[in-house]
Parts: C-alpha cells; sequence; structure tokens
C-alpha cells in the first residue's frame, strides 16, 4: 500500500469519527447514519484485509474519496475530528450551562473545519493522481525515434531538439507521444494539468528547459524533476501550487533560473534550495508567504536576481540575504514589511536595483543602506515614512534614482541628498511637505526630474532650487502654492518641462514674475497646461500668463488686505492722479462708511482740476 493510500486511510479513519460541535441543532437523520453506512461500505473491508496482501490501488482510494466528498458535501451540520477540535476555540456557555445563542460562530468554525479536511483530502487526491497519471513513451534519441516524435499530436523538433504542446487544452500528457532521451527542451505550457506523474521526465538527463507553467497544477512529487541535472531554466509560474516539499529542486545542481510566480504558496520550506547552488535568478512574486527564512538562501552564492513581491512578508530579519554578494536586484514590493533590521541588507555590495515600495515601513534609519555602495534605485514609494535620519543616504555614491512618494513626509531633513551627486531622479511627490528651505536640494547637482506634486507646499525659498542648475523637469502642481517667489526658476537653463496648474495661484502683484515667466517660456509649460488664477474678485478664473501689470498691480493694496470685491478702479476703468496715499485713505472710506461711487469720481475731477491749476 502506499504511502498517500495510507494517508488517506488515515483521514477516512479521522472523518468516520468525527462528532457534531457542541452547541449545533441535531437533525433528524443524524450524520453518523450516513457515517456509520460509509464506515460499513467502504472502510470495515479494508481494515479487515491482510494488509501484506492489500490490493488496495490509487483507483480504488479516489472512488472512496470521491464518496467521502460527496458524503461531506451532503451533510446538513458537518463534521469535526476530535484532533481539530482540540484547536478550535470552545464554544461560549451561558450562566445557565446552554451553548451560546449566537450560532455564526461555530457555523464558521464549523464550515472551516470541514474546510481543512476537504482541502487534506484533496491533497492526499492529488498525489494519487500524480501515480496513476498516463505517461508518455520515452526511448533513447535515434533518428527513427525522433521521426516517430514529429508524428504525434505534439510539435517535435529534431533540428533544437525540442517539443512542445503550448496552449493545446491537455488534461494529462499524451500517451502515444514519443519522447526522445536526448530532448533538450519541453514546453508543457498554457494547458489544464493538474498534476503530473512522477516518472513523466524520468531519464532526461540532457533536457536543459522546462515550461509547466499557466496549467492549474495544485501537487508536484517531490522526484518529480530527479533526473533533469543538466536542467538551467523551470518555469512553474501560473498555476495553484499551496505547499512544495522541501526535497523538490535538491537534485537540479545546474539550475540557473527558478520561476514559481503567481501560485498560493503559503509556506517556504528553510531548505528548499539548499542543494540548487547555482541559482542566479528566484522569481516568487504573487504568492502569499509571510515569513522570509534567515536560512533560505544559504548556498545560492551565485544568485543575481530575487522576486519575492505580492507576498505577505512582515518582517526581514538580519542574516537572511547576508551571503548574497552576487545580487542585483532585490524586490520586496508589495508586501506588509513594517520591520527592517539595520544590518539586513548589509552583505549586498553588488546589489543595483532595491524595491522596497508598497509596504508598512513609517522610518528610515541612518545605517540600513550604509554597505550598498553600487546601488542605482531605491524605491520606497507607497510606505508611512514620517521620518528619515539625515546620514540615510550617505555612501550611495552612484544611486541615480531615488524614490520616496506617497510617503508622510514634512520636511526634508538637513544634508540628506548632500551626499548622492549621482541622483538624476527624485520623486517626493504625494507627501506633506508644506515648504522647501534653502538648502533643502543642496548636493543634487546632477538632478534632471524632480516630483513635488500633490504635497501641501505653500511657501519656498526663492533658492531653493538653485543647486538644481541640470533640472529638465520639474512637477510643483496640485499643491498650496499662491505665487512663485521672485527669481524661483531662474538659472534653470535646462528646463524643458515644469507643470504649475492646480494650486490657488492669487493674482495680485506678487504673481508679476510668474506671468512673466510664463509668457516668456510658455512652451515649457508641461503638456501647455496653463495655471489658472484662483482670485481675487474678477481675475478668479483667468490665466496667469496672460495677465499684465496693469491687470495685477492696479489696485494691489486692496488685495493684499484681503478686502472685496476688487477696487472700483478696476470696475470703472478709473486712472487718477491723485497720489496712491489719499486715494488709498478714500478707498478705506468707500468700504467702512458707504461712501458712494459719485463721490469717487467727483473726488478724481477735483483732483484733476487741481492739478492742472498748479500745472499752469
Amino acid at each position: 500500500m502506499s504511502l498517500a493510500v495510507l494517508e488517506l486511510v488515515s483521514i477516512i479513519l479521522l472523518l468516520c469519527t468525527a462528532e457534531v460541535l457542541p452547541g449545533q441543532p441535531q437533525s433528524r437523520d443524524p450524520p453518523t447514519q450516513s457515517l456509520d453506512e460509509f464506515r460499513q461500505r467502504y472502510l470495515l473491508p479494508l481494515i479487515s484485509s491482510d494488509t501484506r496482501n492489500c490490493t488496495l490501488n490509487a483507483c480504488e482510494s479516489l472512488g472512496i474519496v470521491s464518496q467521502l466528498l460527496m458524503l461531506i458535501n451532503s451533510m446538513p451540520n458537518g463534521t469535526q475530528s476530535p484532533a481539530r477540535d482540540q484547536r478550535l476555540p470552545k464554544p461560549k456557555m451561558d450562566v445557565h450551562g446552554n451553548g451560546d445563542a449566537n450560532s455564526d460562530e461555530i457555523n464558521a468554525m464549523t464550515h472551516l473545519a470541514n474546510f481543512d479536511l476537504v482541502k487534506r483530502v484533496r491533497q492526499i487526491e492529488s498525489r494519487l493522481r500524480s501515480v496513476e497519471q498516463p505517461i508518455w513513451h520515452l526511448s533513447s534519441g535515434s533518428q527513427i525515434e525522433w521521426n516517430h516524435c514529429t508524428s504525434g499530436v505534439c510539435r517535435c523538433n529534431p533540428d533544437t531538439k525540442s517539443f512542445t504542446c503550448w496552449n493545446t487544452n491537455l488534461k494529462s500528457v499524451p500517451v502515444t507521444q514519443v519522447i526522445p532521451m536526448n530532448m533538450v527542451s519541453i514546453d508543457l505550457s498554457r494547458n489544464i494539468l493538474s498534476t503530473l506523474h512522477k516518472d513523466t521526465f524520468r531519464g532526461l538527463t540532457l533536457l536543459k528547459e522546462l515550461d509547466i507553467s499557466n496549467n492549474v497544477l495544485d501537487f508536484l512529487p517531490f522526484d518529480l524533476f530527479q533526473d533533469l541535472d543538466s536542467l538551467l531554466h523551470l518555469r512553474i509560474q501560473n498555476n495553484q501550487l499551496e505547499d512544495i516539499d522541501p526535497r523538490t529542486f535538491w537534485k537540479l545542481r545546474n539550475l540557473n533560473i527558478l520561476d514559481l510566480s503567481k501560485n498560493e504558496i503559503g509556506l517556504l520550506p528553510e531548505s528548499i534550495f539548499f542543494h540548487a547552488q547555482r541559482l542566479t535568478v528566484i522569481n516568487m512574486c504573487d504568492n502569499q508567504i509571510k515569513n522570509f527564512p534567515p536560512n533560505l538562501l544559504r548556498d545560492q552564492l551565485e544568485l543575481e536576481e530575487l522576486d519575492m513581491s505580492r507576498n505577505k512578508i512582515e518582517r526581514l530579519g538580519s542574516g537572511s540575504v547576508r551571503s548574497l554578494e552576487k545580487l542585483k536586484t532585490l524586490d520586496f514590493g508589495w508586501n506588509q514589511i513594517a520591520k527592517i533590521d539595520d544590518d539586513f541588507f548589509a552583505g549586498l555590495k553588488s546589489l543595483r536595483i532595491l524595491m522596497l515600495h508598497n509596504n508598512r515601513i513609517s522610518s528610515i534609519s541612518g545605517t540600513i543602506f550604509n554597505n550598498l555602495v553600487n546601488l542605482v534605485t531605491l524605491d520606497l514609494t507607497m510606505n508611512r515614512i514620517s521620518h528619515i535620519d539625515g546620514q540615510a543616504f550617505v555612501g550611495l555614491k552612484h544611486l541615480n534614482e531615488l524614490l520616496l512618494g506617497q510617503n508622510s513626509m514634512s520636511s526634508i531633513p538637513a544634508d540628506l541628498f548632500l551626499h548622492v551627486s549621482a541622483l538624476t531622479r527624485l520623486t517626493l511627490f504625494s507627501n506633506n511637505l508644506t515648504t522647501l528651505e534653502e538648502d533643502d536640494f543642496r548636493g543634487l547637482g546632477s538632478l534632471k526630474i524632480l516630483m513635488l506634486n500633490n504635497n501641501i507646499l505653500k511657501y519656498f525659498d526663492a533658492r531653493a532650487f538653485e543647486p538644481l542648475t541640470q533640472l529638465e523637469k520639474l512637477r510643483i502642481d496640485s499643491n498650496k502654492l499662491m505665487f512663485l517667489p521672485s527669481g524661483a526658476l531662474h538659472g534653470l537653463d535646462k528646463l524643458v518641462a515644469v507643470k504649475l496648474d492646480k494650486n490657488p495661484w492669487h493674482c495680485d502683484c506678487r504673481a508679476l514674475y510668474l506671468a512673466r515667466w510664463i509668457r516668456e517660456f510658455v512652451l515649457k509649460l508641461w503638456d501647455g497646461q496653463q495655471p489658472m488664477c484662483r482670485g481675487p474678485g474678477d481675475l478668479g478664473g483667468h490665466e496667469v500668463g496672460l495677465l499684465r501689470y496693469d491687470d495685477l498691480c492696479d489696485g494691489q493694496w486692496a488685495s493684499m488686505l484681503s478686502l472685496s470685491p476688487r477696487l472700483p478702479v478696476r470696475k470703472h476703468r478709473i486712472s487718477t492722479p491723485m497720489n496712491y496715499t489719499d486715494y488709498f485713505n478714500l478707498y478705506l472710506k468707500h468700504i467702512y462708511n458707504k461712501t458712494t461711487d459719485e463721490e469717487l469720481k467727483e473726488a478724481e475731477i477735483t483732483s484733476v482740476a487741481i492739478k492742472k491749476v498748479h500745472h499752469d
């Protein structure tokens, strides 16, 4: 009897001795009667037989499994094994010792228990299917056998020694297909294979590439690849694998590329890669992995690329990647990482790309990136970073791209960018920045792209961009800016695109610099988008670049005092020789003492007449 069959029997025994959870109502036809019937019909004959002469094969076991699954699905209240019941919380009791009136929790526990049992039975079913799966005809690599290979249901190429059954809706490998032993490449991707016989690739010692991706595989026999000593590329992505035996890849001593992405793997055995010492690329993205074992990559001294993105990892602990001196790309994006030990990246002296975006990181220490002397790209986008130590990027002399957008930074630490002189792209969009100081970008003499959009900037120093002599693209749109400091864009001779819109531009005299700059460099506006006036008064909605001195500065004092409406001088187009001080006093009288427009006109006429007398 196979190990899978024995395990199946143990599961059946557990299910057949199951009890209904406490607190559940009993049906008129208790589940135990059905279980007794199942026991009498399927289990007792097996138990009473001599195990040494057991004739139960995998197909008969599958029949038992089918009956068992039908039984579980038909039971109204579900079943619960004693062993499992010990791990579930006991139902709450009221003061009279009766079960909790709220049966939702009990029903949920029962459903979960049944789900786990069904899952376990299905896993065993997959094992049995892997034993009973049909297998193609493996033969030596003679010319005649290659001719037989080409006449099979799939495509076979003797020149390249390759075989493909790509996208042919296979449920199992074709039994009539001849596979020569000197095959170099096999492609079984984009089919509906749910499992493979453990001997499917037996004897293919020269095989270099194997693709079984994009199927519905939920189980791999641990010895499926044991003869593939020459295998270089193995692709298993986009299947339904939940568990992998630690021994699965142990014989793949020459494997370079392993792709297990887009499965449902929740647990990585620490020893799974121990003997695959020549791996250069491992892709485990888009799984359900929660823990990154400390010794997982102990033997992968040749590893250059590791993708662990889109999992559920919460912490990166010391020593996990210490020995990966050749690693160039590391991706932990789209996880739940909140804690990274300061020495986690300590041994990665060749690392060039580090992706930590879409996590829960809240602070960056001053030593965490210390040894990443060759780092070129660092992505920290979409975390919860509110604090960065001013020394965090010291030593990153080759850093070219730093992405800090969508965090919670309210200010830029002093000298943060002083030692990253090679930086050409910096993103700080969607933070909580309210102002920019004179030295915030000191050291960024090579910067070409700066993204500051979607912050809450209200003001910045006129010399803030002064160090950015090579800047080509600038975004300061979608902030709270009411004006640009005079000279803010001076010296940016390389600038080719600047985005200024979606700010509450206040169109008074302080907007003169912005209006003149736009008229002179209108072709540099990003996508031609013109910034618009938010106010004051009737200037709201006007394009800033179309306004001249007379439009912006006439009556500037009223604008500065936030008086509304604007001066009647704008409304009636009056040009008065009265000095501004006298007219301003009269205007205040107009606002607070209800002076009429006619009185203002008379004052202007009188002023003109007096000036004429003096002139004569």
